[in-house]
């Protein structure tokens, strides 16, 4: 199995965004490239390639076959995911279209379907905000499967300790989830969820789309599943991301995770809160600051 490198931040925009460029036959590793210089000014990444079948059968194995994709095995995939200064899309997508509802899906939205504008006929390609179904597709098994970030479970914690460390974390979980939310089953309220952190952005990041190529078809060797984190970093990021999910101290990747790779204190925010309201008057609160309407950024 091989084993994807780092991405060459270096070297970013020097490929071309123009989809047009792309040769034959089908290249998943210059597809990417290309995807990923496009995506760029609006703080969207693409994932490594993965291939349909890649996925289905993780979904088989873990999920009776649930939220697969429909497609060929050997066609070749993409996650897009947002990271931090994303909201300064949004903002200048809801200063353009002052939208009703859904906010961060329109302007989303508006980029997918500039997407598949751009796209090859010839790829047969299926963009799909993921965020929106149906059909709905499970992003942590995505990105697990093509090495894009690291899936961490309870059962991973392993050594010395690490039974009583597992003890402790259920029994404080029991202790503090509310049974009218969680229900009065035990089993329920003691369980620990997984979660999965990329390795630059931690959890500072989100999965927005999926394309599938159903004509770009590669053979592809799997890679091995990522695996960075450190015993104590996998202890602290389930602990936080259980018990105290909304302060978002488990997207960092360590306690010195840099200041630029996370979210702004305005995208902490915006990103956190669940009122349509406040999150409506922040926006005109922000778009009152702006000196002019830019036009969207895959202009």
């Amino acid at each position: 199995a091989v084993s994807w490198p780092l991405p060459s931040f270096a070297t970013m925009g020097t490929t071309s965004s123009s989809f047009s460029a792309l040769q034959e036959p089908f290249d998943a590793t210059q597809f990417q490239q290309v995807l990923s210089t496009w995506l760029a000014p609006m703080r969207l990444e693409c994932s490594h390639p993965l291939l349909v079948g890649w996925y289905n059968k993780a979904r088989a194995e873990t999920a009776d076959g649930t939220q697969s994709i429909e497609g060929p095995d050997d066609a070749v995939a993409f996650a897009i995911y947002s990271v931090p200064q994303f909201l300064e899309v949004v903002v200048e997508h809801y200063a353009r279209e002052k939208p009703e509802r859904d906010i961060v899906d329109g302007a989303t939205n508006a980029i997918l379907g500039e997407l598949r504008n751009q796209l090859p006929s010839s790829l047969d390609a299926q963009v799909i905000n993921t965020d929106v179904g149906p059909p709905y597709f499970h992003v942590q098994t995505i990105g697990a499967v093509c090495a894009e970030d690291q899936h961490v479970e309870a059962e991973d914690v392993k050594g010395e300790g690490s039974a009583e460390w597992r003890e402790d974390l259920e029994d404080r979980l029991e202790e503090t989830r509310d049974p009218k939310m969680w229900g009065t089953e035990s089993a329920m309220r003691r369980k620990i969820f997984g979660v999965n952190v990329h390795r630059v952005w931690g959890g500072w990041y989100a999965y927005r789309a999926l394309v599938v190529l159903r004509n770009g078809k590669q053979a592809l060797e799997k890679p091995e599943p990522l695996e960075f984190l450190s015993i104590e970093d996998k202890k602290r990021v389930l602990s936080e991301y259980n018990l105290r999910h909304q302060l978002c101290l488990w997207r960092d990747l360590s306690e010195s995770h840099p200041a630029d790779r996370r979210y702004s204190p305005d995208e902490f925010f915006f990103f956190t809160e669940t009122s349509p309201e406040k999150r409506r008057r922040f926006l005109d609160l922000k778009v009152s600051n702006m000196q002019g309407i830019p036009p969207p950024r895959w202009t």
